[in-house]
This record gives structure tokens, sequence and C-alpha cells, in this order.
């Protein structure tokens, strides 16, 4: 009798435990399907479309190019680059800016390889950004403007981060200022 118990209670708990762990299961994919969705409209409301995706799965669009584009310093991998942003959900909310009141505070970005990349402040090394960024930072030349959309994925993924939600796609508007060469 006490050994019917201990099963009875041991596949309770290992339905309950298959059961929830589909219904997380479901979410995240319900979860993953409406972000998609939003992020759709977003692109189809502003005229972004597949030609402006990167084999990285960032949408890319120019806004400006430099006049002299040829001449102008393309970022490669090991440059620190020199960029004002602006970062706002697919509402237009801002969320995260180093242009405020028409005062600009540049921030320094050390592109470590095609996904990673160090912002620098003083000369050390205080932090990373988001992995969407540096795929479109190696499209960029010293004075380009591009708007970048991010899926979750390639920034803060399920979780979020300080106060963005998981499963977030983020809009960025970089703007390249110099590109200071690998020494």
């Amino acid at each position: 009798m006490m050994m019917t118990r201990k099963y009875i209670l041991f596949f309770s708990l290992l339905i309950s435990a298959l059961f929830y762990g589909c219904s997380e299961d479901d979410n995240y994919q319900t979860r993953m399907e409406d972000e998609r969705n939003e992020r759709g409209r977003y692109l189809k409301e502003n005229g972004i479309t597949k030609e402006h995706l990167l084999e990285d799965g960032i949408y890319y669009q120019e806004l400006l190019t430099p006049e002299n584009s040829a001449e102008a310093k393309k970022v490669e991998v090991g440059d620190d680059v020199v960029i004002y942003y602006t970062g706002h959900f697919l509402n237009g909310m801002v969320f995260d800016t180093n242009v405020l009141d028409g005062k600009y505070e540049p921030m320094t970005v050390r592109v470590l390889n095609k996904y990673s990349g160090q912002i620098i402040r003083r000369g050390v090394a205080s932090g990373s950004v988001i992995s969407g960024w540096p795929p479109a930072l190696l499209q960029m030349r010293e004075g380009t403007k591009a708007r970048i959309v991010v899926p979750s994925n390639q920034a803060y993924g399920i979780y979020g981060s300080n106060g963005i939600p998981g499963y977030t796609t983020l809009v960025f508007e970089l703007e390249v200022e110099e590109v200071r060469k690998a020494k």
C-alpha cells in the first residue's frame, strides 16, 4: 500500500512537470510569433524590406551616406567606432539615447568580432553592446547614419533587461561619427 502511494505521487509529479514544461514551450512559441508579427508590421509601415535584411537577422536601412563614401573609413573588426545612437521600441518610445537635449555625448564601441562589441570609456572596456550592433556597424562607414531593427534574440532575449521586456524587437538609429582604425 505504501509503495503504491509512492508510485502515484511520483507519477503525479512527473505528469505535472511534463504538463508545465509543455505550457512554457507553448508560451515561448506564442511570444516569438507575436514578436515576429509586430516586427513585420513595423517593417512594412517603414518601407523596410527583405533587401535590408542582413544574414544575421538584423534589418539595416541606410539613412545617410557620406558624401565621399568611397574615401570614408569603413568599420572593420578591431576598430574603435565613435557613435551617436537612439534606441526605441517599435511604438516609437525612446528607451535610451546619447543625444540629450541637442547635446551629444558620443559613445565609443570597439568591434571585437561580428557579434561582439565593447563599450570603451576613458580608454577602458566598461561593458558590451547587444549582439545586433556589430553586424550593422560592420556595414557602416565614417559619416553613415542607419536605422537597424534588432530582434530580441540579438538584443535582450526572452528575459529582457533594465526596463526592456523580453521578446522585444528594438530599433536603433546609429550614426558613425569617427572610425579609429585598429593599430
